[in-house]
């Protein structure tokens, strides 16, 4: 893996701004009230697909469409943490107001809204979506979840954020990677105490052949037939070897499977674009070929049937639920 870089800049053009967002992070809508005066400073880090920016800015707004939203090739989730002045983030039906060291999550596939009505300094962590270990119920429900840093293992997560902001040349060495997912496990720690979801505890150990074995199963979820042979040997590994890999962080191959599968489904239909396409036609999409075992497994993934989901969120309904399963 090649070292990581440093890179900053600093920008004094509302369009170069919006051009700098676009190309380093997610393609966005953003405008102020005061052009003239807006600058914006970017200093960031990739190690090996996990993006971190430390970002100030006068005040200004974003927004990712639901246009740009489904343009979008890699779904990410992003850990916003505020360092200076205060934000808003609205999605998913969760509105979270961030004082300074608070954070939030939210999820580039879908919709969502930030207000910056000062100056503000925020670290932003950009991560793909497979890393993240929740149950598909509570990933239903992070998006635009706030966590408060003031207290608790909130506290203890947002004070190693803050770290990570000042320092973000440590990324630049041999451990950067483990640190970069040391990181992530911390965020989905916060977020699982506030939904009470217990999730089993994931080790580093092969953690890059997992990642390149759920790229490669993500890519594949739509063949009903996709199994452990056809997974190991694209990879090279016996099927023992590839579910001891998952055992690892907690899982099992099939599970995993299953509940990326049902997450692409809920995706796909609570987009208002979709709605014309059959409940069948969307679970086909994504591997499920047995309409009455799709309703039931959906239903006790998220504690609505596939048609009540739809028609809840079409309705602008909340989907959100007040229990979470307790594991993957």
């Amino acid at each position: 893996m090649a070292a990581a870089k440093i890179t900053s800049s600093e920008i004094r053009d509302l369009n170069e701004w919006r051009q700098t967002v676009a190309s380093r992070l997610l393609p966005l809508t953003i405008d102020t009230d005061d052009v003239d005066g807006f600058h914006a400073t970017i200093q960031g880090v990739t190690v090996n697909g996990i993006r971190l920016f430390n970002i100030t800015a006068t005040r200004h707004r974003l927004e990712r469409t639901r246009r740009l939203a489904q343009g979008n090739a890699d779904p990410f989730y992003s850990i916003s943490l505020q360092l200076k002045g205060t934000s808003t983030i609205e999605q998913n039906g969760n509105t979270a107001t961030l004082q300074p060291n608070d954070f939030a999550v939210y999820d580039s596939t879908f919709p969502y809204r930030r207000t910056f009505p000062d100056d503000s300094q925020t670290l932003v962590v950009m991560f793909p979506q497979q890393l993240i270990n929740l149950p598909p119920r509570a990933l239903a429900e992070i998006a635009g979840l706030g966590i408060s840093g003031q207290n608790g293992l909130g506290a203890i997560v947002a004070h190693f954020l803050v770290g990570v902001a000042d320092n973000l040349e440590a990324f630049q060495s041999s451990l950067g990677l483990s640190m970069a997912h040391s990181l992530v496990e911390l965020v989905s720690a916060a977020f699982s105490e506030k939904l009470g979801v217990v999730v089993p505890h994931r080790s580093d150990a092969h953690l890059e052949l997992t990642m390149r074995i759920r790229d490669y199963i993500i890519s594949q979820l739509s063949d009903p037939e996709l199994g452990l042979d056809q997974i190991a040997s694209a990879h090279f590994i016996s099927t023992r070897h590839l579910q001891v890999l998952f055992r690892e962080q907690g899982t099992t191959v099939s599970t995993w499977m299953r509940e990326r599968r049902l997450e692409m489904c809920r995706r796909d239909l609570a987009d208002p674009l979709g709605q014309a396409e059959s409940i069948r036609a969307v679970a086909e999409r994504w591997g499920f070929y047995n309409p009455a075992h799709f309703s039931r497994i959906f239903k006790d993934a998220y504690a609505y049937s596939p048609r009540d989901y739809r028609l809840n969120v079409l309705h602008g309904q909340d989907t959100r639920l007040n229990a979470v399963d307790s594991g993957a």
